[in-house]
C-alpha cells in the first residue's frame, strides 16, 4: 500500500532511500525504470524524483512517479518548485498528484532556468517555498506528506548559517515534516546542522543526502556550483585517481561506506542516496552497509 513518507517515519527509526533524476530522452526514461527495478530489489523505503531547474522536467517527474508507484508498488517523492509555476499550475500540479495517489511531495522554491540570474517570481507565483507549503495544506488538508530540503552547510545565496536556519524554520512552521539535505562529505557538519536546527525548535527528522564519489573532476564542478565544501580529505584521495575510473569508483564506494556507517552511529534517521539514475555504486555500498 503506498504509504505518506510520515507514516512510514511512525513504522521505522530508519529509513533507506533512492534518488532518481529525469531523463532528457524516452530512451533515458526506460533505462531509469531498468535501475528501479534492480534497486527497488534491495527493499528501499521510498524513492524521489527530482524537478528540473525552473520547473523544465514538469511532466517527465510526473510520468516518472507515477510510474515507478505504478509498476513498483513503492511510496514516491515527487519534487516541486515555486520557480517556473503560477499558482494555478501549481494547483494543477498537485491535482494531478493527488489522482494518482502521489501523497508525498520535496516542496522547493528550485533554481531559475540556466542563465537567469536575476529571478524574480511571476505576478501570481510564489517567491518562497513556505508560500508552497501554505498552498499545499490548505487546498489538500492532510494528503500530503510536505518534505523540504535542508543545507547544513547554509544554502549558497543565504549570507550565514543562521539565517539559513531562520528560514528553514519559517518552512517547518508552514507544514515541512521532514528534511533531505544537500550532499556534504563532513559529518561533523551534518552533527553541527541537527544542533543547530534544535536550537531553533526543529524536531523533524533530517535525512542525510548522501552521493557517491564517482568523477573528482565532475564532484568539484558540482560542488561550485551548489555551495558545498570538498573537504581536504576528499582531495587527498581522489584527485591523485582523476582520469582512473576504476580507481575512483572503489575509492568512492568505500569512502560513502564509512561515511554512512559513521552517520548511522551518529543517530542519523537513514541514508537517502543519490542514485544518478545507476544501479552501481549504490547497490554495493548497501550491500557493504548490510541494509
Amino acid at each position: 500500500m503506498i504509504q505518506k513518507i510520515t507514516d512510514i517515519f511512525e513504522k521505522k527509526k530508519r529509513t533507506f532511500s533512492f534518488e532518481f533524476f529525469p531523463p532528457k530522452t524516452r530512451k533515458g526514461i526506460e533505462n531509469l525504470y531498468r535501475t528501479a527495478e534492480e534497486l527497488n530489489k534491495l527493499g528501499p523505503d521510498f524513492v524521489s524524483v527530482t524537478y528540473g531547474a525552473g520547473g523544465s522536467s514538469r511532466g517527465t517527474t510526473m510520468e516518472i512517479c507515477v510510474e515507478l508507484q505504478k509498476r513498483f508498488d513503492i511510496s514516491v517523492i515527487h519534487h516541486l518548485t515555486c520557480v517556473g509555476h503560477s499558482q494555478d499550475d501549481l494547483k494543477g500540479i498537485l491535482d494531478t498528484l493527488k489522482t494518482n495517489e502521489i501523497k508525498n511531495v520535496l516542496a522547493l522554491r528550485g533554481d531559475p532556468p540556466k542563465g537567469v540570474e536575476d529571478w524574480q517570481p511571476s505576478p501570481d507565483g510564489f517567491e518562497y517555498c513556505y508560500q508552497l507549503n501554505d498552498l499545499i495544506l490548505s487546498r489538500y488538508e492532510d494528503f500530503f506528506s510536505i518534505g523540504v530540503a535542508g543545507f547544513p552547510e547554509g544554502h549558497i545565496n543565504c549570507p550565514d548559517k543562521d539565517t539559513d536556519t531562520k528560514y528553514l524554520k519559517i518552512k517547518m512552521d508552514h507544514g515541512g515534516e521532514f528534511i533531505v539535505t544537500q550532499l556534504f562529505f563532513d559529518n561533523t557538519i551534518y552533527s553541527e546542522y541537527l544542533d543547530r536546527l534544535s536550537r531553533a525548535g526543529v524536531t523533524a527528522r533530517v535525512l542525510p543526502g548522501i552521493l557517491p564519489i564517482t568523477s573528482y573532476d565532475g564532484l568539484i564542478k558540482f560542488c561550485n556550483m551548489c555551495g558545498a565544501t570538498v573537504p581536504d580529505e576528499v582531495h587527498k584521495i581522489f584527485k591523485p585517481l582523476s582520469g582512473d575510473d576504476e580507481a575512483t569508483y572503489k575509492a568512492g564506494v568505500d569512502f560513502a561506506v564509512r561515511q554512512c556507517k559513521d552517520l548511522l552511529e551518529r543517530g542519523a534517521p537513514g541514508i537517502h542516496f543519490f542514485s544518478l539514475n545507476k544501479v552501481e555504486p549504490a547497490t554495493e555500498i548497501w550491500n557493504k552497509l548490510g541494509l
